[in-house]
């Protein structure tokens, strides 16, 4: 497995041999170096540009992370640029923090709990690529429901017997050949293992212990495989899937699905299907960004806000009776008590600010104000704060001054405002939010 951080590089090292050339610049075979551009290729046909080509056996990755499975059994983890390191030693390091937010970024995505790990086993597990520890997580699971019991369902059995069991079909039997009238077509109901959920359990499993290389998962795969037995794997797992039922009855399930799902390619993004099924998923660090702080923000504000993610109401126009252009802001703050506290958006921007700038843009993008903008005026009337959030780094460590809006005359009396932020993805805080929200209310 080799490792580099987004916006790396990727060359053809012209050999079979695969190494770190720098931090950010790894070398890999001639066939993985052609798949790469070959799955590039692909994705720039679904809009999503995952490689950019900076010579002629040179890709740079772009702002994707996760882990991508070549079919020649090479594994390439991309993960985010976030912790600042200056000497080539201290790679590993930097690497088992990078992959630790990474999975903490994923736990949120999928809006999971965090596993219980502590000590040893937690340094272990840091160790582990991104599929062998997706993996491992699907089999702690299937653990789990083991201990708590797995589902079995009665289902309808329709064949022909000797003798009668369950209900005649009556109508069958008339119009079936003399040769045939020793034999009954029953209809009668069993008591089974064959369900959706536990088809694609099992299918799951299988496909584990052809790929994992970790002795632990390979052993713990074979011996739940083994107590599913009895079993079937899934012909079809896109048709089993909208099967697994929910509620009550299949609580004991729900941990498990999203597992399931990853490990069977139902989470893999559509760039990267193709005939090769090993566990290689991509994902864009703005929206794993955004999905961990709404995740932080939910825990610590929901009971002043009602919170919403993409709030999509509001259009930038009309044209031919329909409206177009939809706005969606990435986290909709709207108050329970509008006489204490002001609705507020919160937009997240996975980019690295410098508050000490001499410009004293610090890096924020004319495009970036200019959505802002257009959320104040659409959302809240250019009345309650607007949120930008950057990922905290050495360079952007505290709020920056607000940004007063320059508003139209029919506005006097109100003060839009944009604040911007830094996000602490080590202690999960928002630093300078609850000053803006003490400020709301005095406003208010």
């Amino acid at each position: 497995m080799l490792s580099l951080r987004e916006y790396g590089v990727i060359e053809d090292s012209g050999t079979e041999q695969a190494f770190a050339k720098e931090l950010d610049h790894i070398c890999v075979p001639t066939s993985v170096f052609d798949y790469l551009c070959e799955i590039s290729s692909q994705a720039k046909k679904n809009g999503a540009a995952i490689f950019e080509l900076e010579g002629r056996r040179k890709i740079k990755v772009d702002n994707y992370v996760g882990i991508i499975q070549t079919p020649c059994g090479h594994t390439i983890e991309i993960l985010p640029k976030h912790v600042e390191i200056e000497e080539q030693d201290q790679r590993k390091v930097a690497f088992l923090k990078e992959r630790q937010l990474l999975r903490k970024m994923l736990l949120a995505l999928w809006k999971l709990p965090s596993p219980r790990e502590a000590g040893a086993a937690t340094l272990d597990k840091l160790n582990l690529p991104l599929s062998e520890w997706i993996m491992s997580r699907f089999l702690e699971a299937c653990n789990l429901l083991l201990q708590r019991g797995v589902r079995s369902e009665y289902q309808c059995i329709a064949e022909h017997n000797a003798y009668l069991k369950g209900k005649l079909n009556i109508q069958r039997y008339l119009t079936q050949p003399v040769t045939e009238q020793h034999r009954f077509p029953i209809e009668h109901d069993i008591f089974s293992l064959n369900t959706a959920p536990n088809r694609l359990i099992k299918t799951a499993l299988e496909k584990i212990c052809k790929l994992t290389q970790n002795n632990d998962n390979w052993r713990l795969a074979n011996e739940i495989r083994l107590k599913l037995n009895e079993v079937p794997t899934s012909t079809l797992p896109r048709l089993d899937l909208p099967q697994w039922k929910s509620g009550r009855l299949y609580a004991q399930y729900e941990p498990i699905k999203v597992w399931c799902e990853i490990v069977l390619g139902e989470q893999t993004p559509s760039a990267l299907h193709g005939e090769w099924h090993g566990i290689s998923l991509l994902f864009p660090m703005e929206k794993l960004f955004e999905a961990y702080v709404l995740s932080e923000m939910e825990k610590k504000y929901l009971d002043h806000y009602r919170i919403q993610r993409q709030k999509s109401n509001k259009y930038l126009s009309r044209h031919n009776g329909k409206d177009r252009f939809n706005l969606r802001p990435d986290i909709y703050f709207e108050a329970k008590n509008k006489t204490v506290h002001r609705n507020m958006i919160l937009d997240t921007k996975w980019k690295l600010l410098d508050q000490n700038s001499e410009d004293q843009r610090y890096g924020i993008s004319d495009g970036d104000m200019q959505q802002m903008f257009v959320y104040s005026y659409m959302y809240l009337e250019h009345d309650g704060p607007i949120v930008l959030i950057y990922p905290k780094s050495s360079k952007f460590h505290e709020a920056l001054p607000e940004f007063q809006l320059n508003k139209h005359e029919r506005d006097q009396g109100k003060n839009p405002k944009i604040w911007v932020l830094p996000f602490d993805l080590d202690n999960d805080e928002l630093i300078g939010f609850d000053m803006i929200m003490n400020q709301c209310m005095g406003d208010s």
